[in-house]
């Protein structure tokens, strides 16, 4: 996560729960800090999954909202293609190097994106995100 994503997702997860601030470890050191981290990874989550539900995608999955925390905005192109369409054409503004650093091989389909994606997570991957 940036750090300016990390900050932003902070500071509206400890808006929506002030007394999650006991919790956090504050500046630059709360990058490090698992506690702090996942504080603001839920809600930067949380907030893909809406967006991806205002984007047309209904009860977005972990693996769909795994695909907006890889993409952000672009996540919800990969929540909805076809299987056969490959990830550099799905995130057609994507460089070559920011699908490579990515894990994504020249002309890997979105179906070989979210097998693979989905193997790392488990059986999670299917869980609605929302309910």
């Amino acid at each position: 996560m940036t750090s300016a994503t990390f900050q932003s997702s902070l500071a509206a997860a400890l808006a929506q729960d002030p007394s999650l601030a006991a919790d956090v470890v504050p500046g630059t050191a709360g990058q490090s800090d698992p506690a702090t981290e996942a504080i603001a990874a839920a809600e930067y989550l949380k907030h893909g999954a809406q967006s991806l539900e205002n984007d047309g995608v209904t009860d977005p999955t972990v693996l769909d909202v795994r695909s907006y925390y890889n993409f952000g905005p672009s996540g919800a192109a990969i929540a909805t293609a076809d299987g056969s369409a490959t990830m550099a054409s799905v995130l057609s503004t994507a460089s070559a190097a920011t699908l490579a650093s990515n894990g994504i091989t020249p002309g890997e389909t979105v179906v070989q994106w979210r097998t693979s994606v989905s193997n790392k997570i488990g059986s999670a991957a299917s869980a609605s995100v929302l309910t």
